[in-house]
């Protein structure tokens, strides 16, 4: 029977009978892996704590015909704030949402998993004002680390250096000047099915995007914004991530109206 030892983060779980669980694993050894385990909802189980909900844990799996099981389970780190606070609560579904919507079986990606973490940690342990800062700073590390990363050193179309408010073209992952968007604006639409989206961001703003994507993530929340330009901020860097995904998550949709 095959064992392995991996280091994983629970993004997802679903019950199966009284006391089991079939949960989905996100590993820096194999990336995504779906794993039953049987009698976690026991309080009595040994392995109960490391198969909760954002759980990032040492797990022992063995494989039976095609299946993986847990069969020893330690705890790393439970995120214990998260659960104080439904806010948290919920940013952090979708958090693990995004990371097991982009994580493949096969094919670890250890800077994605490990920006999750950052930001699991920072969403239980700083103060829910901050909620908005790590939702947005996330969502466009997470874009950037995946592929899409956008190009914010100058206009795509002229190449002039930006120093005042400028459009973040979403669908296309490039700024455009005020006197380029137009420009820009009717060559898409000479073309037939072609989507636009376009944000006008403060140089503030930018400058915050910049140092996002290339900071070390230990310094991923050192920025600061106005409060007009956070809310700007927000709105962007979820357009953006949403947008290139295709799609949106539950998770998000409850995050957004427990706020209202």
């Amino acid at each position: 029977m095959e064992r392995v030892t991996v280091r994983g983060l629970n993004v997802r779980e679903t019950e199966t009978g009284d006391y089991d669980k079939i949960i989905t694993l996100v590993t820096a050894e194999y990336g995504k892996m779906t794993v039953t385990a049987k009698g976690v909802k026991s309080l009595k189980n040994k392995n109960m704590p490391a198969c909760q909900p954002f759980a990032y844990s040492n797990y022992v799996l063995k494989k039976s015909k095609k299946f993986w099981y847990v069969e020893e389970a330690e705890t790393i780190e439970i995120f214990y704030g998260l659960r104080e606070d439904l806010d948290k609560f919920s940013l952090a579904a979708y958090i693990c949402d995004v990371l097991c919507d982009v994580s493949i079986e096969n094919a670890p990606d250890p800077e994605m998993l490990r920006l999750t973490l950052n930001s699991l940690y920072a969403t239980a342990n700083r103060g829910r004002e901050e909620l908005s800062k790590i939702k947005a700073a996330f969502e466009i590390r997470a874009a950037a680390t995946i592929g899409f990363l956008p190009v914010l050193s100058e206009c795509d179309m002229c190449g002039c250096d930006v120093k005042a408010d400028v459009y973040l073209d979403v669908m296309n992952g490039r700024l455009l000047c005020p006197d380029c968007k137009p420009r820009a604006e009717k060559e898409e639409a000479m073309i037939e099915g072609t989507a636009r989206l376009y944000f006008i961001i403060t140089l503030p703003v930018l400058m915050a995007m910049r140092y996002i994507i290339s900071c070390p993530q230990e310094k991923l929340l050192g920025f600061s914004l106005s409060e007009d330009d956070m809310y700007i901020l927000s709105k962007v860097c979820e357009a953006y991530l949403i947008n290139h995904l295709e799609h949106t998550f539950t998770t998000l949709e409850f995050y957004k109206s427990i706020l209202i």
